[in-house]
This record gives structure tokens, sequence and C-alpha cells, in this order.
């Protein structure tokens, strides 16, 4: 145990003291505020001037109405005037001395609007658009007497719906948050471990100091501390991007809650999403620590480790179709695959679609795959470490099992 202790000291320390690793760890966050805010900034100018582009304003133009529904006075009021010549007015058009021209069809209700315009740019000209269906839609209201038949032509009506399960209100969508946190956290963990994994496993390999190193500590305890060092590691670059993400989410809670209806956090779902969030970290360490172990170098390594990222996280692409159908084949096969079931399994949790049943499955299946792949790893390592010009081939792997047995 206290040589455990010593590698994971050891990789802890040496990853945490460089000056590199909190410049990087801490960079990121701060350049993701900045471009947040500046974005934030400019889109809500670039909002404010796309809207004013696009919203209905008083401008010169003619027009042929053949529904009949268009009152003058209200086309007059927007500055319309009946056409006598169309295509008179639609030459104006694009002679640049008439704004528009606007012909409303006999079936407003089936056929479109068509507006001949002078160009104002590609976001202010949905403008025009605007300003026909204002003038069809007050004309019409204006030939309506009870003002609440004319609020509810011009806007439908607001619905507030309440479902209940169990006999008691069922959650909003805000009850997905806490355990779909998780899925983030996995995610950043992943990404962040990938080249650490691999890095801290070859590195001696590649170094050619493995044998001086096993002298002192054994394959099993050197593989164990670098894993546990490096979740330690990777932990400590999660902590800095979760703390400032809960301080802005307690923040906006309140804004949205009443939308989205009130934060519910189920003990369940909470626990069954750690417990997920672990065993799927550790598979993912199995897998990258099996492939800095395969190969000589980290060059060699880019390859199969983009391999191993990808296997982890293809589950995102389906986690729509997944959350929407999860009683299909395809659902199932995500839910069970061993690299899939972290990833696909936090969703469904998330949204409430994991039963009990295939909670603990999931959860029994992902520390098992993980315990297994670690295990390889560490037989791999074992095995390769002063095989330092080639990668392991499967024809390596079945030659040592059968020495074994012999």
């Amino acid at each position: 145990m206290s040589r455990l202790g010593t590698v994971v000291r050891f990789e802890f320390v040496r990853a945490v003291k460089k000056p590199a690793f909190w410049i990087g760890t801490l960079a990121l966050p701060v350049v993701i505020v900045i471009v947040s805010l500046l974005v934030g900034i400019g889109q809500a100018a670039g909002t404010d001037s796309v809207v004013s582009g696009s919203s209905a304003t008083k401008t010169p133009f003619r027009y042929l109405d053949h529904s009949g529904l268009v009152s003058e006075s209200v086309a007059a009021k927007w500055g319309g005037s009946p056409s006598t010549d169309a295509d008179a007015d639609r030459a104006a058009v694009r002679s640049g001395t008439l704004d528009a021209f606007i012909e409303f069809p006999a079936s407003p209700s089936t056929t479109a609007i068509q507006v001949d315009a002078a160009d104002r740019g590609l976001f202010a000209n949905g403008g025009y658009s605007s300003l026909a269906e204002r003038v069809l839609e007050q004309s019409v209201a204006a030939t309506v007497d009870d003002p609440e038949t004319v609020e509810l032509l011009r806007s439908p009506p607001a619905t507030d719906v309440t479902t209940h399960a169990d006999g008691q209100v069922a959650p909003g969508w805000l009850s997905i948050v806490p355990p779909f946190l998780y899925v983030a956290a996995f995610f950043g963990l992943v990404i962040l471990l990938a080249a650490r994994m691999v890095t801290v496993v070859v590195e001696e390999k590649e170094n050619r100091i493995s044998e001086m190193i096993l002298t002192a500590v054994t394959a099993g305890d050197l593989i164990r501390g670098k894993v546990i060092a490096m979740l330690l590691v990777g932990f400590v670059q999660v902590g800095v991007f979760v703390i400032p993400g809960l301080v802005g989410m307690l923040a906006v809670l309140p804004l949205v809650a009443s939308q989205l209806g009130g934060l519910t956090i189920d003990p369940w779902r909470m626990l069954v999403g750690a417990l997920l969030l672990v065993g799927g970290v550790l598979l993912a360490s199995g897998l990258f620590v099996a492939v800095g172990a395969a190969v000589p170098s980290i060059k060699d390594a880019s390859a199969l480790q983009s391999a191993a990222i990808f296997a982890l996280i293809i589950p995102l692409y389906a986690a729509f179709f997944v959350m929407t159908t999860p009683s299909s084949p395809v659902a199932a096969f995500f839910t069970y695959f061993p690299t899939f079931t972290p990833v696909t399994a936090m969703v469904r949790n998330a949204v409430g679609s994991l039963s009990v049943t295939e909670s603990v499955v999931c959860i029994v299946e992902v520390f098992v795959a993980a315990g297994l792949l670690l295990w390889f790893a560490e037989y791999l390592f074992r095995h390769s470490v002063a095989q330092y010009g080639s990668k392991v081939t499967l024809r390596q792997i079945v030659s040592w099992r059968r020495s074994v047995s012999r």
C-alpha cells in the first residue's frame, strides 16, 4: 500500500506543481467567460438590430388586393395605396423609385402573399413580410366587433399545463439538470484524461526506464497509482469548471424556473448518476491505459487514443433518439454495449427513462467492464514493458497466454 501511495503522490504532485498545468487549467475558463460575455453583448446588440430590422415599419408601397380583405384606411396608415397598374409598380420597384409592391392573393390562408421590394439587406428585408402580414391582420381585425376575438386572432392563447404522476405533480424540465451534470462531468473528464492517461503510461517505455522502476514497485501498483493520480488531477481540473458553472446556474435558475418548473432533485437518480460516472471514468481510464501499454511512443498512440475517445462519446450523437424512444432495440444496444453504457445510461437516467432494474444492470456492467479493462491494461503493460520498438499485436497477446498456460 505504501508503494501505491508513493506512486500516486509522485504522479499527482508532478502534474499539479507545473505552472503550465495551472495556466492551461485556469486559462480555458477565463477565455470561455470572456468570449461568452463578448458574444452575449454582441448577440444582444445583433438581436435588437435584427428584430428592429425585421419588424413592420411604415413604408411607401403599392398593393393589389384580390382577396377583398385589405382595408384602404389600414393600408394607408402603413404607407400603402392601391395600385392602378401592377406592371408599372413592379417596374418602379426594380428601378428603385418605389419601396415595395404587395400583391394579396384571393385566398391568403392557402396562397402566399407576393412582395416585390427594394433590397435593404439580408436581415432588414424581413420587414417587408411583417408589413404585409400586419396590413392584412389589422384589416381583418377591423371587421370584427368583439375585442376578445380580435385579441385571439392576433395571438393564440397561452396554456399552463400541470402533469401528475403517482398522485403528485410531476417534475418539470429543470428536474433533468442535476443528473445531467454527470454527463457533462464525464465528457469533461474523458477529454481531460485521454492524453494524460496515455502519456503517463507510455512515457516510461519511451524513456526506457521501466525496468528500473519495476525493481522497486510492481507493475500493478505502478499502473493503479498512475490511474488514481491522473483521476485526482482530472477532478481538480473539472472542479475549476464546475464551481463557476454551479454559481452561474444558481443565478440563472430563478429566471427560468417559472417557465420550466421548479428544480427537483431525485436522490435515486443522483445516486445512479454518481455510480455511473465513477464506473464510466474507471472504464475510460482502462481504455486509455491499455492504449498506452500497447504502443511504444506517444506518436504511435494518437490513432488508438482517438478511437478510444470516439468509442466513449459516440452515444452523444444518438442521445436525442435514445431519450425519445428508450424502448427501441437501437436504444437497448446503446444502453448495454460496454463502452456506450456510461453516457447512454446517464442520459436516460437524467430524463427518467431508466428503470430501477436497468439502472442496477448498467451500474454492474460498467464496473465489471472497467475492472476487466484495468486488469487487461495492467497485463499489457507488464508483458510489453521492455518492448520499445513496436506495438503490441494480438498474436503476441495469444503467445503470452499460451506461455502462461504451459
